[in-house]
């Protein structure tokens, strides 16, 4: 019987050990796969940055191809595109102008990336296209400078320096100048400001999946209102180049427009930055 037990308990004994060295065989398995999976998860994330990298330079060499430089709205465009990649690895590489030297950025920034850690990769790919960075590299500065072209408030507006110039030599004010003066502020506006507030709108529609509905549908009334001011004092303008300009209500009324438009969308962008403690 004593034999029949230590056979017995030598045996339960034999199988818990087997159990035991099972069962942390199975979790060290467990534990090597789950290292694998992040460690392939870490070089998809470091592969999606090259591939990035990748589309800029292929943009660059198509944008340069035919003249051997970058046309100022192409470069505008790639700018944007390549400081959203700059910022998501925390990089100083920050385009801000063309200075004649685009291939050594993109090298710089490829050396970069290629010696992201793993982690940095991950984090990278995370914060890629984020609402602020692409704010900040490709609508913020844009944006600024058609609010700055339209804001009717201020003394140097063109409507309000041909008004007023025209009111203080009223009686003697040669409507050439006028004609000339007013034809030159229009050209003005449909020119540089319009072509920023179109590059807005395709850089907004680009990158809306980075801003919620309600921060997408906030910017783009923004450029709904200041594009109506700037409309509105074109029409100003028209008037002006006009004898009939000596009617002052018109004038009035349009001006009041104006400013309303143009404060509405500097208060629809300024509560988009405040929000982010974006500074520009």
């Amino acid at each position: 019987m004593k034999k029949l037990r230590r056979i017995g308990l030598g045996l339960v004994a034999s199988l818990l050990s087997i159990s035991l060295v099972a069962c942390g065989s199975t979790k060290e398995e467990q534990k090597q796969g789950s290292a694998k999976q992040e460690q392939k998860q870490m070089g998809k994330e470091q592969k999606k940055l090259e591939q990035k990298l990748f589309k800029l330079e292929s943009e660059y060499e198509e944008y340069t191809k035919e003249k051997g430089y970058m046309e100022s709205d192409d470069y505008l465009v790639f700018e944007a595109a390549f400081n959203i990649l700059a910022k998501s690895i925390e990089s100083k590489n920050i385009l801000q102008g063309d200075d004649g030297e685009l291939d050594k950025h993109l090298k710089d920034l490829k050396t970069e990336i290629d010696h992201l850690s793993n982690n940095q990769a991950i984090k990278a790919q995370k914060r890629y296209g984020s609402a602020v960075d692409v704010y900040e590299a490709a609508i913020g500065t844009h944006m600024h400078i058609v609010l700055t072209k339209a804001d009717i408030t201020q003394h140097f507006n063109a409507v309000n320096t041909i008004e007023l110039d025209k009111d203080f030599n009223a009686d003697s004010y040669d409507y050439e100048k006028i004609d000339a003066d007013a034809t030159e502020a229009i050209k003005s506006i449909q020119g540089m400001p319009m072509k920023r507030i179109k590059l807005i709108k395709e850089e907004l529609e680009k990158y809306k999946a980075s801003f919620s509905t309600e921060e997408y549908n906030q910017l783009n009334s923004a450029v709904t209102s200041v594009t109506s001011s700037l409309n509105k004092q074109v029409e100003m303008l028209e008037v002006l180049q006009k004898e009939s300009g000596k009617d002052k209500s018109t004038l009035e009324e349009n001006t009041k427009a104006a400013e309303t438009q143009f404060l509405d969308a500097k208060e629809k962008v300024s509560a988009f930055e405040s929000k982010y403690d974006i500074q520009m």
